[in-house]
């Protein structure tokens, strides 16, 4: 986790000048990529970087950025929808437990359970899935998904708007930082996220 988030943040900085070049493609160039991104069953596309830079432009309005992501995103799940209907998805056993627990929530809730693992990280290709197998109209399936997609992705093209408009003048003292400095700050924000996810974890469990 540390060298991941140390690696992004340093990638994101120098490969900075090659990113900026999607703005050009604005809110297409928005859905697009979370189209592309959505597509791959089990095996997701880090497509969110390129998004915030273009929700970053200030030529683009940010929330504009986040409905067409929103809406390109929900639509590239059909794969994992198509995958459960025609009976081609391959559930791994690691995997198993998460499926009958889409499927069993899905035959009870149908479209509230699509919403919460839209809405959340929980894995959502697995829901998808199910909702093909189980025949779930395909329709609901994707409004579902675009009205839980919505609020995490307008959130996080806020921020990523936000965070240019408070670092942007400071950019240039970012760029000239030494690879250790991001190592620093990888561990950090590991140590953030890793001990969060311990103790929700942990509350979960004492829940259960």
């Amino acid at each position: 986790m540390v060298i991941s988030v140390a690696a992004l943040c340093y990638a994101i900085i120098r490969l900075w000048p090659y990113l900026e070049g999607f703005e050009q493609y604005g809110y297409l160039g928005a859905l697009l990529v979370a189209f592309i991104t959505s597509i791959t069953v089990m095996f997701p596309l880090p497509g969110f970087a390129i998004i915030g830079v273009i929700a970053a432009n200030p030529a683009l309005n940010w929330a504009t950025v986040a409905l067409a992501a929103t809406i390109g995103g929900g639509l590239g799940e059909f794969t994992a929808y198509l995958a459960g209907y025609g009976g081609a998805a391959i559930i791994t056993p690691k995997q198993s437990k998460w499926y009958k627990m889409a499927e069993g929530w899905m035959r009870r809730y149908g479209t509230a359970t699509i919403f919460l693992f839209a809405l959340t990280p929980l894995p959502f290709d697995i829901v998808g899935i199910a909702a093909g197998a189980l025949r779930f109209p395909f329709w609901k399936f994707i409004l579902a998904t675009i009205a839980g997609r919505l609020p995490k992705t307008f959130i996080g093209c806020y921020f990523a708007y936000l965070g240019w408009v408070l670092l942007q003048p400071y950019w240039y003292l970012w760029s000239e930082m030494a690879w250790w400095t991001w190592v620093i700050i990888g561990v950090c924000i590991a140590v953030i996220i890793g001990g969060s996810l311990i103790i929700i974890w942990r509350r979960w469990q004492a829940w259960k």
